[in-house]
């Protein structure tokens, strides 16, 4: 929490939860995990200033109504506005705590909230903050790149390499940014930190659960017996995934390949022919018309 002579007062129980949100410009930074999240707001709306900045680093989808997290934070609070803000970005705990230079991203609709969480956040030696105006784009990036996450690890559970990995990584980016343009956030976001930046973390890394869990699932364990040992944000995601491709009319192959893999819809085999099966297709458009001339004389 910060009060209103940006001092950071830090963790408070509780029972002194009331006390601390009666401090004037109060800052609540919420780090409970995605399905947590709304329950707990809603279960203090009462007591939470309709002023106060939230700041959420939850990096998920609320899975019982489909929402986005700000979505979700707001209907639980029964209010139409509450100024939010989203951090995200690659960001493994154990090395931040380590004090591995790391870099994030906070978004808000009202940009001059983004910036309070960034001089709040950044220390200028391992902690540096990035701002936003795309909410809809970081949430997305932050929450979609879990099921691909899922994906990466079912291609090195399939024994399959860098290159097939950094394919799957880069055509599955496109893929996020058709959806995050569809959803109403900025495709150029996923260009970023909380997109691509988030996705590489998640996919290249052993640490990442959603990235283990595909291996798992690759070697023949059950999604049932996997989230009996921890959480898998990317397997329930998955499915939310496709309902919103679905409502957006995006075809999204990877997406549809690593549910139906989760699903044991189709075979390993079949999924690597439905992908490498696809009709031949460019990859960027170059139009001369918009290239800038260059003279070398």
């Amino acid at each position: 929490m910060e009060g209103g002579s940006s001092e950071i007062r830090g963790i408070c129980t509780l029972e002194d939860l009331k006390v601390e949100l009666e401090t004037s410009g109060v800052v609540i930074v919420h780090a409970l995990p995605c399905q947590l999240t709304p329950p707990w707001f809603r279960e203090h709306k009462d007591i939470i200033p309709h002023d106060a900045l939230i700041c959420v680093t939850a990096k998920g989808l609320y899975l019982p109504t489909q929402q986005l997290m700000g979505h979700a934070i707001l209907d639980a609070l029964d209010r139409a506005e509450q100024p939010l803000a989203f951090l995200s970005g690659p960001s493994f705990a154990e090395e931040i705590m380590k004090g591995n230079p790391t870099t994030l991203v906070v978004a808000s609709d009202d940009l001059f909230q983004a910036v309070r969480i960034q001089r709040m956040m950044s220390n200028f030696k391992t902690i540096r903050v990035f701002t936003s105006d795309d909410p809809v784009g970081v949430q997305l990036g932050g929450a979609l790149k879990n099921p691909l996450a899922v994906g990466a690890g079912m291609v090195a559970g399939m024994g399959f390499g860098t290159n097939t990995l950094s394919a799957v990584v880069v055509r599955a980016s496109h893929e996020l940014r058709q959806l995050a343009a569809a959803m109403g956030g900025n495709p150029r976001t996923i260009d970023g930190l909380a997109g691509i930046g988030d996705l590489m973390l998640t996919c290249f890394s052993s640490q990442s659960r959603n990235q283990r869990c595909g291996q798992r699932l690759m070697k023949g364990e059950t999604v049932e017996d996997i989230q009996k040992e921890y959480t898998v944000e990317g397997i329930p995601t998955a499915d939310v995934a496709i309902i919103y491709g679905d409502m957006c009319g995006l075809d999204l192959p990877i997406f549809r390949c690593v549910h139906a893999l989760i699903h044991k819809k189709i075979t390993p085999d079949e999924a690597v022919m439905s992908l490498m099966g696809r009709r031949s297709q460019y990859e960027t458009k170059h139009s001369p018309k918009h290239s800038r001339k260059i003279s070398f004389s």
